[in-house]
C-alpha cells in the first residue's frame, strides 16, 4: 500500500487549504484471467497482441501498477486508475493502440499518448452489479470506451454498448489474485 499526499496552497497566504490523503493497495494477479463470455484465458501472443487463449489454458499474469497517467486524472478517479504490466517481462505495459491492446515497453517518444494508453479505470461489477466479482477496464483517454473481448480473439477498447452481448464481452474475472502491503 502506499500513501499519496496532495496539499494545495493559497497563493497569497502560503498557508495549506486543503490536505487530502488517498491510500492505495496494490493487486497482483497471480492467476489467470478470464474473459465471461469464452471463459477463455486472456494472453499476450508472439505479435505482442493482448487475445483470448485457444482455450481455459495459457493464461499471462499481469500486474496492476500506479497508474502511468497519474498526474492527468482527476482526484477523484485516482484510487481506481492503474496500469497494467505484463509479469513475464521488464515493465511492458498493456497499452491500447489503434483502439486494440498490445503490450509493448515505454518508447523513447511521444510518452504522454503511452501513458494515457496504458491508463485504465478499474470498475467492479459495471456490468453485473447482480452477480459480483467482475472487472471492467475503462479507458483514461477514452472515457466510455471500455476493454472488450472482440470476436476475432483479439481484446481491443470501444464504446459502451447498452447490450447483454457487451456486458458479456467487457466483463473479467480474475481466478487469483494477491494484495500487497496489506
Amino acid at each position: 500500500m502506499f500513501l499519496v499526499t496532495y496539499t494545495a496552497y493559497c497563493t497569497n497566504c502560503h498557508a495549506p487549504l486543503l490536505l487530502l490523503r488517498i491510500s492505495v493497495s496494490i493487486v497482483t494477479f497471480t492467476g489467470p484471467m478470464y474473459a465471461i463470455m469464452s471463459n477463455r484465458a486472456v494472453q499476450v501472443n508472439p505479435q505482442n497482441e493482448v487475445v483470448l487463449s485457444a482455450d481455459d489454458q495459457g493464461a499471462t499474469a499481469f500486474m496492476l501498477v500506479k497508474c502511468r497517467a497519474w498526474n492527468f486524472v482527476s482526484e477523484v478517479l485516482r484510487s481506481r486508475c492503474f496500469s497494467l504490466v505484463a509479469a513475464n517481462t521488464d515493465a511492458w505495459y498493456v497499452r491500447h493502440r489503434r483502439f486494440f491492446l498490445h503490450v509493448e515497453p515505454k518508447p523513447d517518444s511521444d510518452l504522454h499518448l503511452y501513458d494515457l494508453d496504458s491508463s485504465f479505470i478499474v470498475h467492479r461489477d459495471t456490468f453485473y452489479d447482480f452477480n459480483p466479482g467482475y472487472y471492467s477496464l475503462e479507458s483514461v483517454n477514452f472515457p466510455n470506451y471500455y476493454v472488450q473481448s472482440l470476436d476475432d480473439g483479439r481484446l481491443g477498447i470501444t464504446q459502451r454498448a447498452d447490450t447483454a452481448a457487451y456486458s458479456r464481452t467487457a466483463s473479467f474475472e480474475n481466478s487469483a489474485y494477491s494484495t500487497s502491503g496489506n
